[in-house]
């Protein structure tokens, strides 16, 4: 009786160890054709199929969820093998889809996981804005396009494209070639209205507004004349949004005209009627002003990396209120601060020598709802901040390692979160 015992526990442990084996061999495969198969650990056991790049074997861990619900919709993804060349960026479009920046531009559906259009644009800088009949994009460098409709034959310099909702590309504008005495400083300080009828644009001197259907521009705002307030000398408005009811909202830099100091970041409003503007200075705040990003009615305003202390400056545009934020460590946000496109979450990056620590915070409460760490055996992908992008609607990240760094392809990876 006891030899039959011992045969039968024989058995069952060669059974359980060619199931292992088997389980083995399958995970083995889910590598094939560029998708790594990345499974997010959590305290329920739930996990979420994330892909990559072939290069690379990237773990992901869920550190914490906090006590959320997971969202029933599924997680976005994206292939880069949807793409020809290295991947330079990805863009938050709408909804659940993205604009991606490779050999040209992609309109890329992360729920479906397909192309649904691209677009022979080639510029460095990328800046993307939704409006409501199509999207706007705006970058440094020569573009792709040979049928430029307008003022754009300086290819160098910085170049908008309006496109519809179908990705075909209906105008292109060269900045450097619409003022004979001023200049576009950089790619950030261009915004188009909501209805897609006007686009803002701050100059070394200036700040203007260029009607798209006349080609008229007029100048909103002259920063010598009429740039002061509260013994502050507007210099240069960096960053330019618009909101719900056509003022534009800007982060930039000032002068202290009592003192002589610059260097001031300061954040306020525009009247694109009147040229009234309003000019915020924060005690103790630097701002990253190039970094300034809009989703929804918020108007994000991360610090400057050397001046970082954890805390995230919020500008709600519609009641055109104040807030602040603290986040989980006092240095969190020196490795960037990412905002979804509806303005409901913001995410950190902490950069590690193997890893990379996301924190997602809810804008409303100022909670931490979420915690990933992404490890991979080639550190050079943490050499650099990273790009994070947030989708409201599906509660996915999309995290865009290496994108600018030559000697790595580039690595994307997608994560679901509770929300």
């Amino acid at each position: 009786m006891k030899t039959k015992w011992m045969c039968m526990i024989l058995m069952l442990a060669l059974a359980l160890h060619l199931s292992a084996c088997g389980n083995s061999q399958e995970n083995e495969n889910s590598s094939e054709n560029g998708a790594v198969k990345i499974e997010s650990q959590s305290e329920d056991n739930d996990s979420s199929e994330n892909t990559g790049n072939e290069s690379s074997n990237m773990d992901a861990t869920n550190q914490q969820d906090n006590g959320t619900d997971k969202k029933n919709t599924a997680v976005g993804t994206v292939e880069n093998s949807a793409f020809s060349g290295k991947v330079r960026g990805c863009y938050y479009a709408d909804g659940n889809r993205i604009i991606v920046a490779a050999d040209k531009l992609y309109l890329y559906d992360t729920e479906t996981g397909q192309t649904i259009a691209s677009a022979d644009i080639s510029i460095e800088d990328l800046c993307v804005q939704s409006y409501a009949d199509g999207y706007f994009v705006v970058g440094q460098g020569s573009g792709g396009n040979s049928n430029a409709s307008f003022a754009a034959s300086d290819s160098s310099g910085i170049n908008g494209y309006i496109l519809n909702k179908d990705f075909a590309i209906q105008d292109t504008i060269s900045f450097s070639g619409l003022l004979r005495d001023d200049f576009v400083l950089q790619t950030t300080g261009v915004a188009v209205s909501q209805d897609g009828k006007q686009i803002a644009f701050g100059g070394f001197q200036g700040l203007y507004l260029y009607d798209i259907s006349s080609r008229e521009i007029r100048t909103i705002l002259n920063y010598s004349d009429k740039g002061t307030a509260d013994n502050m000398q507007i210099v240069s408005m960096d960053s330019l949004a618009f909101t719900e009811n056509g003022t534009l909202v800007y982060a930039g830099m000032a002068s202290d005209t009592s003192i002589g100091g610059d260097g001031i970041s300061v954040y306020g409003t525009v009247s694109t009627d009147s040229g009234e503007f309003t000019m915020t200075k924060k005690a103790d705040y630097k701002m990253d002003t190039e970094e300034v990003q809009k989703g929804g009615n918020l108007l994000i305003m991360p610090q400057s990396f050397d001046k970082n202390n954890g805390t995230l400056l919020m500008l709600d545009t519609a009641s055109n209120t104040e807030k602040t934020m603290s986040f989980s460590g006092s240095s969190e946000g020196k490795d960037g601060v990412y905002c979804s496109g509806q303005g409901k979450y913001v995410a950190t990056s902490v950069l590690g020598e193997d890893s990379i620590t996301i924190n997602i915070y809810d804008t409303a409460s100022g909670k931490n709802i979420h915690t990933e760490t992404l490890q991979d055996s080639n550190s050079t992908y943490f050499l650099r901040v990273p790009q994070i992008l947030i989708l409201d609607e599906s509660g996915t990240c999309i995290v865009v390692l290496g994108r600018g760094i030559d000697e790595v392809s580039t690595l994307i990876t997608t994560f679901g979160f509770g929300g």
